[in-house]
């Protein structure tokens, strides 16, 4: 954006060639989070390829043609049966969310000496994903102007909170198409800080403000909806005909006001960039 202010999912880049101009290039992305990989192994890799993949997405790349590297990080095993199960999860985890999308890791690289005498690194199994892309079909993550509508597309997940993979790749598909057909003006994915984080990084990149449409919870608004994905969408965009009810709700339109507006509630922009970017 203008300011620099919205954080990419990844990166975009063309394949260099000797001569001439080119449209392919890539997708890079990564997929980690340590808190939720301290409280499941298993979950941390899972959602870790899943959080790669779905930034590909949002960026405007096709799952099904992604590639994945794994890099792994755990303290020093020993003789501990308990201590070997934290890779051995991790692993399983990250097996398993390429079994479900059928995209397999290329390689990696492992080290099991994340120890220094009482100090453990946290179970780190952090994945690196790429894809093919036609760069002028490559979105951004900041919102682009006002009055647009903005989408939310949920993953959804069971009471062991594993996502449902098979109405995931039905949703990563239609959201490819939907970018293919040049209907997407901005993405995000969304994280840990829930919608609330995803809508606020899309506001800072130009400044622009956002009105949610109607009331929504705390917890709506912040729970880590890991891996679904939010779309600015231009005013008249046909996407509840390409969407079903089930798999996008709308959260609200894009205003030229600097502030997002919430249950009653106008937060100012510049106010939220400067607690985002307080030192810890």
């Amino acid at each position: 954006g203008k300011h620099q202010a919205t954080p990419s999912e990844g990166m975009v880049a063309k394949i260099p060639v000797l001569t001439g101009e080119t449209t392919t290039g890539t997708i890079m992305t990564f997929g980690y989070n340590p808190y939720l990989s301290e409280w499941s192994p298993f979950h941390g890799a899972l959602y870790a390829v899943l959080e790669a993949v779905a930034k590909v997405v949002a960026l405007g790349g096709d799952y099904k043609q992604t590639r994945l590297t794994l890099q792994e990080y755990f303290q020093k095993l020993g003789q501990d049966e308990k201590i070997w199960g934290k890779p051995v999860s991790a692993l399983l985890g990250a097996y398993y969310a390429q079994k479900q999308l059928g995209i397999p890791a290329i390689g990696g690289k492992d080290s099991m000496s994340g120890t220094f005498e009482d100090l453990h690194v946290p179970p780190t199994l952090v994945a690196f994903a790429v894809s093919p892309v036609k760069v002028t079909q490559a979105v951004s993550q900041e919102f682009k102007a006002a009055k647009h509508q903005v989408i939310f597309l949920p993953v959804v997940r069971n009471e062991a909170s594993l996502p449902d993979f098979e109405k995931i790749k039905q949703l990563y598909t239609k959201i490819h198409q939907f970018i293919q057909k040049e209907k997407v003006i901005a993405s995000y994915t969304v994280k840990m800080g829930g919608i609330a984080e995803a809508v606020s990084k899309m506001c800072f990149g130009n400044k622009l403000g956002f009105e949610f449409a109607k009331e929504f919870t705390a917890k709506q608004l912040f729970s880590p909806g890991y891996c679904s994905i939010i779309l600015e969408l231009p005013q008249e965009s046909d996407w509840e005909q390409h969407f079903s009810s089930s798999e996008a709700i709308l959260l609200g339109y894009t205003q030229e006001k600097p502030v997002i507006a919430v249950n009653g509630v106008e937060i100012a922009i510049d106010e939220a960039i400067q607690a985002w970017q307080e030192t810890l």
